[in-house]
């Protein structure tokens, strides 16, 4: 069995008022979410990195380009009684993690379908680093125009995977450029992408409202795949000098972390990190023979893939107990977008229900 999900719902609130009521509710969690992040993008660096340093420069960034977003920050962080600039790198935890170590992580898979005669929806694994197995929740929350946003983040992080009351969804899946190390070595930060993510929620009726969005330049290479309830979707693959896009092929996209689009391919440095990319988006693809899926359930299905313990391309990841335990990565959670009644269904853990590998749980007698 998943472990329970928790869900909160805010109040009708302000964004700062909003913010302080999140994190008074999720002090200790907030806490624990900025230590295990320390203590991350210390380790990918492998040496010195100034976590601090980097944390005023998010602040900074998010005050400039997202301004409403920073006032609800700012109320997360009175809530929770952490500095500012710590929730602030939270929210560009993806960029903070470019600039300790561009090499990255290879993570999530993807899927959007659009069947012939049933509705639009989308599947994705959140794969993610271990430590943050208990660092996340099912947040709901209203916007003053009525409409419910409803995000799988993490604590203290304003929105991730989501939906939003338009029906108009949104996934992300982390990339590798090459140009990623000229921002680093700048020593600047783009728009974060989980709060692009989170605009995406918060402002877009339909995708069109969407691809104006992602346009804002980015400095940490993420995809963020979008659908509306028209089954109009696509995968907008940011990186420093882009975006690329990749569309739909007869009602159905497969996202995993490697650039597909011609824009980005050049510079993709996912081959450098492992082949588990490549890997998860032809099993996939295969799996559904260039066929949409009639249901969420026939993606979790094919999704229920796993490679031998230790190795890569496993689709349902599990950690490998060789490296050190401050990167073990798995499958966090499993979410399926239905974006004709704006809603996510949010099971922990990945799409085989456990958190440990099959294999070590055959062994245990699980």
């Amino acid at each position: 069995m998943s472990a329970p999900v928790t869900t909160f719902t805010s109040s009708v609130l302000p964004p700062r008022e909003r913010g302080i009521e999140l994190g008074e509710r999720f002090r200790a969690e907030i806490a624990a979410t900025v230590a295990s992040y320390r203590r991350l993008w210390v380790t990918r660096a492998g040496g010195e990195f100034d976590v601090d340093l980097w944390a005023e420069r998010a602040w900074d960034t998010i005050t400039r380009v997202a301004p409403v977003h920073a006032d609800e920050i700012a109320g997360i962080a009175e809530g929770a009684g952490r500095p500012v600039e710590e929730i602030a790198a939270v929210n560009a935890r993806t960029e903070l993690l470019v600039a300790a170590n561009p090499t990255g992580q290879s993570e999530c898979s993807s899927v959007v379908s659009a069947p012939p005669g049933g509705s639009p929806f989308a599947v994705q694994t959140w794969d993610w680093y271990d430590a943050m197995s208990d660092g996340w929740f099912h947040w709901r929350y209203e916007q003053p125009d009525g409409r419910v946003v409803e995000t799988v983040t993490e604590y203290g992080m304003l929105g991730k995977i989501g939906v939003n009351g338009y029906g108009v969804g949104v996934m992300l899946n982390m990339l590798h450029h090459a140009n990623d190390a000229a921002r680093v070595a700048e020593g600047t930060i783009g728009y974060p992408v989980h709060l692009l993510s989170r605009r995406i929620m918060d402002e877009a009726t339909s995708f069109d409202d969407a691809v104006r969005i992602v346009q804002a330049p980015t400095s940490a290479s993420t995809s963020l795949t979008v659908v509306d309830r028209s089954g109009t979707g696509a995968t907008f693959e940011l990186f420093p000098g882009g975006p690329g896009r990749l569309d739909p092929a007869d009602g159905l996209l497969v996202r995993t972390n490697h650039f597909v689009s011609p824009e980005g391919e050049a510079g993709c440095l996912a081959s450098t990190i492992s082949d588990s990319s490549t890997t998860r988006r032809d099993k996939l693809l295969a799996a559904f023979g260039g066929t949409p899926p009639a249901t969420p359930a026939d993606v979790v299905a094919a999704m229920t893939d796993h490679e031998p313990e230790g190795e890569v391309g496993g689709i349902c990841c599990h950690p490998d107990r060789a490296m050190d335990p401050v990167l073990w990565h798995r499958t966090l959670a499993t979410v399926a977008i239905d974006v004709a009644s704006s809603t996510l269904d949010v099971r922990a853990d990945g799409p085989c229900g456990r958190r440990e590998h099959p294999a070590a749980a055959a062994t245990a007698g699980v």
